[in-house]
This record gives structure tokens, sequence and C-alpha cells, in this order.
């Protein structure tokens, strides 16, 4: 089913974005309409060369929060810069931004949204730098690793 890019207003964040994370308040603090728990497929690492979540494509569970902004399309601008998303085929994307089916948890809804997904063509050790996060939840991860 293909899924118009225009109508989609969403985020779904797992990572340094998602609320009390890092990069939470310098990009997102004070501009979140609505914030709701869920999850999507795919496979979820820790970069431990890099200290942030990586997810890719796969069948897991991958936990983190939809989330909706105001001024969305300028929040996603800046957002391309922190993911280094250079533009759709761009070779050196470190992420791709990309639209992915969410199940939000609050009321199991299967919504839309824009992700970032990391970009495996451009890192050739990924495998060798990227802890996997079985059970899907980064902020769970960080806990244990103190």
């Amino acid at each position: 089913m293909l899924v118009e890019c225009n109508n989609i207003n969403k985020l779904f964040v797992y990572g340094s974005l998602m609320e009390g994370m890092f990069n939470y308040k310098k990009y997102l603090e004070g501009k979140v309409i609505s914030k709701k728990s869920a999850k999507t497929k795919g496979k979820l690492y820790h970069l431990k060369n890099k200290g942030y979540p990586a997810m890719i494509d796969g069948e897991d569970y991958v936990y983190g929060e939809l989330i909706e902004v105001n001024d969305f399309y300028n929040v996603l601008k800046e957002l391309d810069v922190l993911e280094q998303y250079l533009g759709e085929g761009n070779i050196n994307n470190e992420y791709i931004r990309k639209v992915i089916v969410v199940e939000n948890l609050e009321d199991n809804k299967i919504e839309y949204a824009f992700a970032y997904i990391y970009n495996l063509n451009n890192d050739i050790n990924f495998f060798k730098n990227a802890i996997y996060i079985e059970y899907g939840s980064w902020k769970k991860f960080l806990k244990e690793l103190k």
C-alpha cells in the first residue's frame, strides 16, 4: 500500500530524541503536541563507537515514541541535519528518513510516521561496532549499562 508522504505529520523516535534523552531537549522540547508509546518492526542496535542507537530493517519489535510536533517540516529539516540525512538516494546518508508502519500502544491503532533508519550501506564496520538489543528498547539497554 502506497502512502502519500505529504499527509504524514508524525515521527517515530527510538533513541536520543525520546523524552528524557540527550537530543530531546535540543530538538523537541516545547514543540511536542502529543506523545504515545509505540512499536514498529525492525532490529535495534547500540552503536558503541558512537553512543547512540541504530534501527535497521527486521522482524523484531523496536519500542519508542510516536510524536506529533508543531512546525513539523522545520523540525524535520533540523532532524535531517542531526541524523545526517542528506536527501533521498544520497549514498552519504548516515540515516535514511522513510515512512514506516507504527503501532500506537495506547490504543493499538496502526499509524504511519517518519523514522530514521540506519544506512547499512554507508558503514562497513556496522556489525563490529554494534550491540544487538534483542528486546528492542534503547532506554532499557542504557539503564542496564549503568
